[in-house]
């Protein structure tokens, strides 16, 4: 299977004031056609800055400040506004994390479903494939649903039709950050089920952002974990749930509660993730690591292969050796 995307050394700035947050900091990695690919880790790590990054969707203190974004063989982070503008929605669609705020209060949910699809459609074809992508994402009384307003709609149907917007262009990639933040465990479990059938019938590929482990173990073929706006651990989602090599995919891991454990303790991560402002000097895990050691403290470690496909970034790794993570279906 082809590349579909390959970002390569990627790095996005914000500016606060006068200090500068490497909020990505030479991020990489390669998604093949019809993979489902996740990225993980907790919340400001830098995993949506990289999905908007993707799409050329950052804030207006945000900037691209180094690598490429490849789709399909051409650098789309280079692109002006009008060629981009043929890309986001078209090619890649994306999935945000909060309906409610991403969808206009005041504009009914029929307008901002034909606004995603082609010029060139008339009002009626319009009009028919709105309905047709409603039923598709599982929204029963579509045509009625068409002049509902997002306040007058539940969370779970404001995210299908978030997915329905995503879609409605027919994109090659979807971005899904977060998709089921919210949502009690019912309706997420129904939200990517339907991602992943429509992922199925569509042909697409998919980068799926979450915190979740247990989401990521369940939905993806490829997992990057993310901390402190870097690559950490990189593997298929069999390699790294059964054997992790990084102490902060492991800890994730054990913080965990799984069947086989159920009698078992949670162990927390100590600390807070660093402050990206002022991040620290050598790993930027290591005030929070079990395993650290004065070399940690002191030198950045690189992202290395260690295996075939399975990339760590830790000078300690050899001792996670004889740690063993999740067991299939423990999840």
């Amino acid at each position: 299977m082809e590349d579909i995307l390959k970002v390569e050394n990627l790095k996005t700035d914000f500016i606060d004031g006068n200090q500068i947050v490497h909020a990505v900091n030479d991020v990489s990695f390669a998604i093949r056609e019809g993979e489902t690919f996740g990225l993980i880790g907790e919340s400001g790590c830098g995993k949506s800055a990289t999905c908007r990054s993707i799409i050329g969707l950052l804030k207006e203190n945000g900037r691209i400040s180094g690598g490429k974004v490849i789709y399909k063989g051409k650098d789309i982070s280079k692109m002006r506004f009008r060629e981009m503008q043929k890309i986001r929605g078209h090619e890649i669609g994306m999935v945000f994390q909060e309906p409610m705020t991403t969808l206009n209060p005041v504009v009914k949910i029929g307008v901002q479903l034909t606004e995603s699809l082609p010029e060139k459609m008339s009002k009626e074809d319009k009009r028919k494939r709105a309905i047709e992508l409603l039923k598709m994402v599982g929204i029963s009384d579509a045509q009625q649903r068409l002049q509902a307003y997002p306040h007058q709609l539940s969370g779970g149907m404001r995210q299908r039709v978030m997915i329905a917007i995503a879609l409605a262009a027919g994109p090659k990639l979807l971005l899904a950050d977060e998709p089921t933040t919210a949502l009690d465990v019912t309706i997420q479990d129904q939200v990517l089920k339907l991602l992943m059938k429509l992922k199925q019938e569509l042909g697409m590929s998919m980068i799926l952002v979450t915190h979740d482990l247990g989401v990521a173990a369940q939905t993806c073929d490829h997992i990057a974990v993310m901390y402190a706006g870097q690559i950490v651990e990189e593997a298929s989602v069999h390699e790294i749930f059964k054997r992790p090599r990084n102490p902060y995919t492991y800890g994730l891991m054990c913080s965990l509660p799984v069947k086989h454990r159920k009698d078992e303790k949670l162990v927390p991560i100590d600390g807070m993730p660093p402050n990206l402002k002022a991040l620290p000097k050598g790993c930027a895990f290591a005030p929070r690591c079990r395993y650290c050691e004065k070399i940690c403290l002191e030198t950045t470690p690189e992202l290395q292969e260690i295996g075939p496909g399975h990339k760590t970034r830790c000078h300690q790794w050899e001792k996670l050796k004889d740690v063993h993570g999740m067991v299939e279906g423990a999840i």
